[in-house]
This record gives structure tokens, sequence and C-alpha cells, in this order.
């Protein structure tokens, strides 16, 4: 027989397991804790790091609609080369309206003429031209600018090349707006007097802001060069290319 005193020691002790799952059990409950609060504080530093980056290009796109009209006509009006730099705003918003606006323009001029390619592909095709354009010839003013000691930024050239598309724009509106009775005389006129205007405001800023007079015309001849050449692939070599697409058996089966 036990005694009294023994029973009541042996229902208060636990066996030795028993303690020791319990012990694991918490350090994993601490560990699971532990490694939720990690992953919250890492998910929360990402999303403030995202909207931080959006403040940073917020300035960009901050922008009145009046501002964007006299920019618009100033990129049309060249200005006199006096030998100081010429002032260039560091804004994003107004071109990117313009190449929106140039691929609209791009998608009614072919529709105007009847093609039948896939919706699909047009604008597919128009986003990815005026896009790469856009970006593609700004990195390569860029590049130019940097080899010839030109002072002016990346957001600058993408600034400045994009108001000067304002004037492709321009005309390949024009051309489309008066299809039926547009001939390749008047685009050659538009050509010559919106398209050679913004192509000489663009060439301008990178001469006055190249140290060295030569490289500053070398540059500035390449850079208007590469704006009129692109006008007159719009019209001539991309339509071409979709009228060509067009009169294919798979195109004219959809149609």
């Amino acid at each position: 027989m036990y005694s009294e005193d023994e029973v009541t020691l042996d229902l208060g002790e636990q066996p030795p397991q028993q303690q020791s799952s319990g012990l694991m059990g918490s350090e994993m409950h601490t560990q699971i804790a532990g490694q939720m609060l990690q992953m919250g504080t890492t998910k929360a530093k990402e999303a403030f790091s995202f909207y931080g980056r959006i403040d940073i290009l917020r300035p960009y796109f901050d922008v009145e609609p009046s501002q964007v009209q006299k920019r618009l006509i100033t990129a049309l009006i060249p200005e006199k080369l006096t030998g100081s730099p010429q002032i260039v705003v560091s804004e994003l918003y107004g071109p990117l309206m313009v190449v929106l606006t140039l691929i609209a323009v791009m998608l009614a001029g072919m529709k105007a003429t009847g093609q039948t390619v896939q919706e699909g592909t047009l604008m597919g095709t128009a986003i990815g031209t005026c896009f790469g354009y856009w970006i593609g010839a700004s990195c390569f003013f860029f590049a130019l600018a940097y080899f010839c000691d030109t002072k002016i930024t990346p957001v600058e050239v993408l600034s400045l090349c994009g108001y000067g598309l304002f004037g492709t724009l321009l005309c390949m509106g024009l051309s489309t707006l008066l299809i039926s009775q547009a001939t390749n005389i008047f685009f050659y006129v538009t050509w010559a007097v919106l398209g050679v205007s913004s192509a000489f405001r663009m060439g301008s800023v990178f001469l006055e802001r190249t140290a060295v007079r030569k490289q500053g015309l070398t540059i500035a001849l390449l850079v208007a060069t590469i704006h009129l050449l692109f006008i007159l692939y719009l019209k001539f070599v991309y339509h071409k290319t979709y009228e060509a697409a067009s009169k294919l058996p798979i195109n004219k089966a959809i149609g």
C-alpha cells in the first residue's frame, strides 16, 4: 500500500517526454510567429518602396494643360541661335500624350485606307512603332550627346524628342483627315514646313548645348535627319507594309 503523500506526489509529476514535446511546440510557435512578422515587415517595406518610386516620377507628370499647349507650339518654332544653352523642360506628360495621339492617328489612317488587317495586329504594331521610336531614338540621341559632351539629361532628351513628335503628329494627322484629297505634294508641303521646323528645333537644342561647335553641328544634323526620316517612314514604308499585308489570302478571308 502507498501512503497518501506518495500518491499525491505521483499525480503531480509529468513524464520527461511530455515536458520536452511541450517545449518544442512553444519554440515552433515562436519561430512561426517570428517568420510571419518578418514577412509582413518585408511586404510593408516593398509597398513603401513602390510608392516611393511613384513619388519620384510624379514631378515629371505634374503639369497644367495650358503649359502643355504652350510647349507644343514652342516645339514647332525654332529658336534663334544665340550661343547660350536653350531651356528644355524635364516633363513627360506632354510627350506621352503626343505619342498616344500619334498611335490613334496611325490607326485611323490605316482604317481610312480600307485596311483589313486584324485589330490587334494594327494596334500592337502602332504602339510598338511609336513608343519604340520615342524611347529608342531618345536613348540614341542621349548616347550621341554623351560622346559629344552635350550638356543634357536623359529626361530632357525624352521630353525634347516627345514634343518633337508633335510635328510628326500634325503631318500624319492632316494627311489622314484629308485622305480623299491629299496627294504626295500636300504631304511634302506639311513635311517641309512642320517636320523641318520641329527637326530644326530639336537639332538647335543639341547644337547650343554642345561645347565644341563641330560636334554640335554633327549631332544636330543626325537628330534632325532621323526625325525627318521617321516621318517619311510612317507615311510610306509603314503604310505600304500593311497595304501588302492586307492583300494576303489570310487577311482577305478575315475581311
